[in-house]
C-alpha cells in the first residue's frame, strides 16, 4: 500500500502571551528543522522520532511512503495563524489529486492556535475534506495530549507516548505500522472507538513514569490491551491550556464498540483510583529545595538534581528566570550549575569578551514572573557553539543545536547560557563544554521531568523546586474560564 506520512507537533501553554510564530517552527535545536518532502528520508533516519519508526516499520513489510511534511516548535503560547496555514499547506496539499490507501500523521495533541482550541482536530478535519471518510487516519500522539471528542472521531487509530520522559517517542510511530494490518482487518466489520476523559488535572511533574503511580497505569494499560486486543492510550494531559478539553484521558480502538468501551472502563478505572496518589504529589520552595540539596550533598558521592519545574521550556516557559540562581547565591552554594538559560544576547556578549570576560548581571528578557536580574561580576568561564551528539535515551541525536553558548560562574554558582531555548535531556548538555557533573554538588535544571532520561541515572536524589516562572505546577494556580464543567482543577487526596 502507498501511505502518506508527516508530522505536525507543538505543546501550547494559553497562558504565555508570546504566540509561537512560523519561526519557531524552523529554528530547530533538539530536533530537525522543518523538512518537506524526500528529504524527510534522509533527515529523519535512525532518529527517535514517531515519523522516523513509522517510516522504518511501514517500508519492512512493504510499504510505499509518500513524504509530506514534518515540523515541531519548542512549546510555547498559541500558534499564531500564519504558521497554522503555512504548515497545514504543506502536509494536505500533497495529498490533492494523489492516490494514497491511508495517511499517518505524527502530531502532540496539545496544540492550540490564534483561532482553533483544538489544533489537530483542525488538522483531521482538512485532511478528512481531502482523503474523504473512508481512508485511513493514524495518529500518534504525545503522553500529554489534550484529546477531544472530534479528533476521535475523526482518526481511525491513536497511539500515545507510555514513558515521560518520552523515550518510547520513536517506537511510537512504528506501532501505527504494527497495528495497521490489525486496523485493516477491524475495517472489515464494525470497528470500535472511545474516549474518557477523566474530571481532574494532573501537575506535569507527577506524571513521570520514572514514578510508580504513573509507571504502574501504563503496566496496567499494557495488561488489558494484552487480554483484550483492544489499543488503549493513556494521556497525562497538558493543564495549562484553557480549553474545553484540557486534562487526563484515556483512548481506545478496537474490532467492536462492546469490547473496546469494557478496555477502555478498566484502564479509564485505574486512573480514578489513582487520583489520590496524584494528590500527594508536594514540590518544595525554592529555599527549601537548595538547603536541602545541601544537606544532602555534604554526604552524596553523586550530584543532587533540582527541578525548576515552573521555568520549564517544555511547558511553553522562557527558561530565563532568576529564582534558583538567586537561591543558591543567597545560600552559599559551592559546585553547583543550572541550565538551560535562555539568553541569547547574554551568550553572543560572552563570545565577544572571550573566556574571563566579565558582565555586570544575569537576567531574563522575555515575559512573565521571576526573571529580576542577578548582580554580577559573573566571570565567562567557558564557550562552545551549542552543538554536541545527545545520548540520553529520550533524544538520541546526530546533533544538537544550542547556538552559541556560554558558561557564567559567580562564586561557586554556575549557569550555562544559551541561544536556541530547549530543555536539558542530556548530560551532554553540560560535559560537552567542560563542565565535570561527577565534581559537581547541584544541578539545577529547567525541566519538570525530561531531564530524568540523562540526569536520574547520576543522580543522588531528584528534588522538584518551586520558583516564580510560567508553568505553574499547581494546576489550580491557573485562571481558567474556559474549562468544561466539573474537571477539578487538582487531584482529590481521598
Amino acid at each position: 500500500m502507498r501511505i502518506a506520512a508527516g508530522g505536525f507537533l507543538h505543546e501550547t501553554n494559553t497562558f504565555v502571551a508570546r504566540p509561537t510564530p512560523w519561526g519557531d517552527f524552523t529554528e530547530g535545536g533538539p530536533w530537525p528543522v522543518m523538512t518537506a518532502g524526500e528529504a524527510i528520508f534522509a533527515t529523519f533516519k535512525g532518529l527517535n522520532l514517531g515519523i522516523s519508526h513509522f517510516v522504518a516499520r511501514a517500508q519492512e513489510q512493504g510499504h510505499e511512503i509518500l513524504p509530506l511534511a514534518w515540523s515541531c516548535a519548542m512549546p510555547g503560547g498559541r500558534v499564531t495563524d500564519d504558521a497554522f496555514e503555512r504548515m497545514c499547506a504543506l502536509l494536505i496539499d500533497p495529498l490533492r489529486g494523489t492516490d494514497v490507501d491511508a495517511v499517518y500523521l505524527e502530531l502532540h495533541g496539545a496544540m492550540v492556535t490564534q483561532t482553533h482550541d483544538d489544533g489537530e482536530g483542525e488538522i483531521l478535519r482538512r485532511v478528512r475534506e481531502v482523503v474523504g471518510p473512508d481512508m485511513p487516519i493514524l495518529v500518534s500522539l504525545d503522553l500529554h495530549a489534550n484529546v477531544s471528542p472530534e479528533f476521535i472521531e475523526r482518526a481511525d487509530f491513536v497511539t500515545s507516548y507510555r514513558t515521560y520522559p518520552h523515550n518510547d517517542w520513536g517506537p511510537t510511530g512504528g506501532r501505527c505500522a504494527q497495528w495497521f494490518d490489525r486496523l485493516m482487518q477491524w475495517r472489515a466489520g464494525s470497528p470500535g472507538r472511545a474516549l474518557r476523559q477523566a474530571p481532574f488535572l494532573i501537575a506535569i511533574p507527577s506524571g513521570s513514569t520514572y514514578l510508580d503511580t504513573s509507571k504502574a497505569l501504563y503496566e496496567e494499560l499494557e495488561r488489558i490491551e494484552e487480554e483484550t486486543g483492544v489499543h488503549l492510550s493513556l494521556n497525562m494531559g497538558f493543564p495549562p491550556a484553557d480549553i474545553p478539553d484540557v486534562g487526563p484521558s484515556v483512548t481506545a480502538y478496537g474490532p467492536d464498540q462492546a469490547s473496546t468501551d469494557a478496555a477502555a472502563d478498566r484502564l479509564f478505572q485505574a486512573l480514578m483510583d489513582a487520583e489520590k496518589s496524584y494528590a500527594e504529589h508536594t514540590p518544595l520552595s525554592a529555599e527549601d529545595a537548595v538547603a536541602e540539596a545541601r544537606r544532602i550533598a555534604a554526604e552524596a558521592a553523586r550530584p543532587v538534581v533540582l527541578s525548576d519545574t515552573q521555568d520549564n521550556p517544555g511547558a511553553g516557559s522562557p527558561s530565563n528566570t532568576t529564582g534558583m540562581i538567586a537561591e543558591l547565591l543567597r545560600q552559599g552554594a559551592e559546585r553547583a550549575v543550572v541550565g538551560i538559560f535562555h539568553a541569547p544576547e547574554t551568550a553572543a556578549r560572552a563570545h565577544e569578551i572571550g573566556v574571563g570576560g566579565v558582565i555586570d548581571s544575569l537576567g531574563g528578557a522575555g515575559e512573565g514572573p521571576g526573571q529580576e536580574p542577578v548582580p554580577g561580576p559573573w566571570t565567562v568561564t567557558a564557550l562552545s557553539d551549542g552543538q554536541f551528539r545527545g545520548t540520553a535515551p529520550m533524544l538520541r541525536t546526530p546533533v544538537t543545536q544550542m547556538g552559541p553558548t556560554a558558561i557564567l560562574t559567580k562564586d561557586g554558582v554556575s549557569v550555562l547560557v544559551v541561544t536556541i531555548r530547549q530543555q536539558p535531556i542530556h548530560r551532554e548538555t553540560f560535559t560537552h563544554i567542560g563542565v565535570d557533573l561527577e565534581n559537581t554538588d547541584i544541578v539545577v535544571v529547567k525541566s519538570s521531568a525530561h531531564f530524568r532520561s540523562g540526569f536520574q541515572e547520576i543522580a543522588e536524589r531528584v528534588i522538584i523546586a518551586i520558583s516564580p516562572g510560567m508553568n505553574l505546577d499547581d494546576p489550580a494556580s491557573y485562571s481558567f474560564s474556559r474549562i468544561r464543567p466539573g474537571v477539578r482543577l487538582r487531584p482529590r487526596a481521598g
